[in-house]
C-alpha cells in the first residue's frame, strides 16, 4: 500500500481541490487559499514533493498511479468539487476529469498545457526532465511525474464539457501556446490573461486566481 499523500484543509464551504506542479509543493497556493476562506480548500502534496513520502518504487510516479492517489483524496471530499490545478497538477486534473468524468464539478487550469500529440515533442518534454531532475529540489524518482506517455489528453479535451477556466501569465511563453490552443478547443472555457506574470500567477496575481476559482465554483453550484 502506497503511504498517505500530506493535506492541508482550510476555510469551510464549496470544496476546491489544489494540486501543485513539478518541483513544488502545496504551499505555492497559500496566497490564493488565503483569499478563500469562505471556500474548503484542501491542499496536497503529490509524492516525494513537500511533506509527502518518497516511494521507493517507480510506478508510483505514473500518471495512473497519481490519478489513483487523487481518486483516494476526492473520495473523502464532500461534492461538488473543483480542481485547480497549476502546470502539471492542471494537466493532470485534465486527465482526471477525462477519465472519471463525473468526479469533478469544475477545472481552473493554472499555466497548463495538454501535452504532446508528436512522439518526438513527448520524448523531447521526458529527456528534458530528466536531465533536469538532479537540479530539482525533490528526489530524482520524484521527477517522473511530469513524464508524458501518450496524448491522451490533448487527443481527448473536447470532452471537457465541466466548467473550465483557463488563468495564464502574459509573460509566460513556454505556456501561451498552449493556451491558446485549449482556448480554441474549448470555447465554452473562460480564459484570464494576466498582464505582468509569469509561470507561478498564483503567487504574483493570486487575486486573478482566486476570482477565476470563485467564477467556476458558482457555477459549479448552478
Amino acid at each position: 500500500m502506497p503511504t498517505e499523500l500530506h493535506l492541508e484543509t482550510s476555510g469551510s464551504g464549496p470544496t476546491v481541490l489544489f494540486v501543485h506542479g513539478l518541483d513544488s509543493d502545496s504551499q505555492v497556493w497559500a496566497p490564493v487559499v488565503g483569499l478563500l476562506d469562505d471556500h474548503t480548500c484542501v491542499t496536497i502534496d503529490l509524492p516525494g514533493h513537500g511533506e509527502s513520502p518518497v516511494d521507493a518504487d517507480p510506478a508510483a510516479y505514473s500518471r495512473e498511479a497519481l490519478l489513483e492517489r487523487l481518486d483516494e483524496v476526492i473520495g473523502d471530499l464532500a461534492g461538488p468539487v473543483v480542481l485547480v490545478g497549476h502546470s502539471l497538477g492542471g494537466y493532470l486534473g485534465m486527465a482526471y476529469a477525462l477519465t472519471r468524468p463525473d468526479a469533478l464539478a469544475a477545472l481552473v487550469l493554472v499555466s497548463t498545457g495538454p501535452g504532446f500529440r508528436d512522439p518526438e515533442a513527448r520524448e523531447s518534454w521526458n529527456t528534458r526532465v530528466r536531465e533536469n531532475a538532479a537540479d530539482y529540489e525533490i528526489p530524482e524518482i520524484a521527477a517522473a511525474v511530469a513524464f508524458h506517455i501518450d496524448s491522451m489528453v490533448i487527443d481527448r479535451m473536447t470532452e471537457l464539457t465541466m466548467p473550465l477556466a483557463l488563468v495564464i501569465g502574459d509573460g509566460d511563453r513556454a505556456y501561451l501556446g498552449a493556451n491558446d490552443y485549449m482556448e480554441k478547443k474549448l470555447p465554452h472555457a473562460s480564459r484570464t490573461t494576466v498582464e505582468g506574470a509569469r509561470h507561478y500567477v498564483m503567487r504574483s496575481h493570486p487575486d486573478e486566481v482566486a476570482k477565476a476559482i470563485r467564477s467556476m465554483s458558482a457555477a459549479a453550484a448552478g
